[in-house]
């Protein structure tokens, strides 16, 4: 058919000409001038569909794309501008700026409640958030040994929960997300649940789906236009997990209010009350209110529970498949701790290979390849290149964890990487498994502690081994925001 004599022909080909423009156009307008190089991408669409056909994970996506266009690049995702960065140097010296410690907004949870919580929130929102918890959290111990009882305690019920099984063969991941989600609480909540407690169960899986949704959709979560289209599956799922989350929450704060005493401070949510009504009583302005703290929960829970049980599971998977590593630390601890006591923080500096151990564990593991993208405040210049203002920042931390130039043959399981020649621990800049820069990780001294004395009451107690009859170890992770080992089971022999 000869369109160019119909009318139809006529709109397709006026159709087709405004297209053509508009791809022009929306090329010109969204390619402002010494961006950071990048790939090229498809009209509306920019380079999503890439990253969705990607046969790699999308931090090693964004590794090579690192290998091609250097230590910052740049793409679009829709409309949304991506910046990566690659470098340590880069992200070190990038994060450590005002202008690039904003968040951008997560969408789809605000359909469930408006407002952010510290990890969410940006300018001078989250500085107050930020300056609130860091001193609350100080003085409850969190960043000093005195917390030590409280973590220990939960280790050695972690411990009896592992000695009931009596060497038979199983999944360590429901009980050590029970122990670390429990030391969270004890902060967050001022109690501990049972293992078995419905509520508590409840909360785990909660927070499982959060990792997992939030991983599937990726950086979807942060562009406008993905939040509006309801009736994607994934969207309508994040909505419900997040609905559940906040009636969890809602539910907490309830049982807390019978028992809270205005000027007590038995737990965080206790000092939040406090400063917000000592403020809202002096006419202070504020951001402290009822829903920051439901998401400042949120997020500490999410980001201190998780994390740390991943870590654990690297832990004990990497010990089974390295029984001579294992030994090691275990003829370490024998040395120093003995038999008659279990190990304390105070022999920390005296246990090197055991520190080494556990920090390449958290390099190869690197829970948090992407960390949580931040956003642009306004205009600046990262390496020399425009970033303008509302675009996302992405710091590649798994390219830092797996840098050929940093860590020889980095994906070998090494940890003589932390030890210098005499044997003593040393510390690498470029380890940054709580993240870079003014966003750093707010549990990291606790998170430090938790690692530490779960990790040694463990090998002290038990040996880890791989069940009768288990064909090789897989240290390939499973998908989410953070990377957690796929589940494996093991057996735990006492030890004498």
């Amino acid at each position: 058919m000869d369109f160019s004599n119909t009318s139809l022909g006529l709109d397709i080909w006026t159709f087709l000409v405004i297209f053509l423009v508009f791809v022009v156009v929306s090329l010109l307008i969204r390619k402002p001038r010494n961006l950071p190089p990048g790939p090229w991408g498809w009209p509306l669409l920019g380079y999503l569909p890439q990253l969705a056909v990607s046969r790699v994970p999308t931090y090693e996506a964004l590794s090579e794309l690192g290998l091609r266009y250097g230590p910052v690049c740049s793409f679009y995702l829709t409309n949304q501008l991506v910046v990566v960065l690659q470098d340590f140097d880069v992200i070190k010296k990038a994060l450590a700026l005002h202008q690039l410690s904003g968040r951008p907004t997560f969408e789809i949870c605000q359909k469930s409640l408006p407002g952010h919580g510290v990890v969410s929130a940006s300018g001078k929102e989250w500085e107050e958030l930020r300056r609130f918890s860091v001193t609350t959290l100080r003085s409850l111990g969190m960043a000093k040994s005195s917390y030590e009882k409280q973590i220990s305690t939960e280790a050695q019920c972690l411990m009896e929960e592992i000695r009931k099984i009596g060497g038979r063969k199983f999944d360590l991941r429901c009980a050590m997300e029970s122990a670390t989600a429990n030391v969270v609480c004890s902060v967050l909540f001022g109690k501990r649940f049972e293992y078995t407690d419905e509520r508590f169960i409840e909360l785990l899986q909660i927070s499982d789906d959060i990792i997992e949704i939030a991983g599937a959709g990726g950086v979807l979560e942060f562009i406008p236009m993905f939040s509006k289209l309801t009736f994607l599956p994934i969207v309508k799922r994040q909505i419900e997990v997040n609905n559940r989350l906040m009636a969890f929450i809602k539910d907490i704060l309830e049982d807390h209010d019978t028992g809270y005493e205005p000027g007590s401070s038995r737990d965080y949510i206790d000092a939040f009350y406090n400063e917000m009504r000592q403020k809202e009583s002096q006419g202070l302005p504020t951001y402290l209110n009822t829903n920051s703290l439901y998401y400042t929960i949120a997020g500490l829970f999410s980001a201190g529970a998780g994390t740390s049980a991943s870590t654990l599971r690297w832990a004990i998977l990497y010990m089974v498949a390295y029984t001579e590593i294992q030994k090691r630390v275990q003829d370490e601890l024998e040395n120093i701790v003995g038999r008659d006591r279990l190990p304390q923080l105070s022999d920390k500096p005296k246990l090197p290979y055991t520190q080494a151990v556990l920090s390449e564990i958290q390099r190869v593991g690197c829970i948090a390849p992407l960390s949580i993208p931040h956003r642009c405040l306004e205009d600046t210049a990262v390496s020399g290149y425009h970033i303008p203002k509302g675009a996302l920042i992405v710091p590649n931390l798994w390219q830092v964890c797996y840098d050929d130039t940093e860590w020889t043959n980095p994906r070998e399981f090494k940890p003589e990487r932390f030890l210098d020649e005499e044997g003593n621990f040393r510390a690498r800049d470029h380890f940054v498994p709580f993240g870079i820069g003014r966003r750093v990780c707010l549990g990291e001294n606790l998170a430090k502690m938790e690692l530490f004395i779960f990790f040694t009451f463990l090998l002290h107690q038990f040996t880890f081994e791989s069940p009768e009859g288990a064909t090789g170890v897989s240290f390939e992770p499973k998908g989410g925001i953070t990377l957690g080992p796929v589940p494996y089971k093991i057996r735990a022999i006492p030890r004498a």
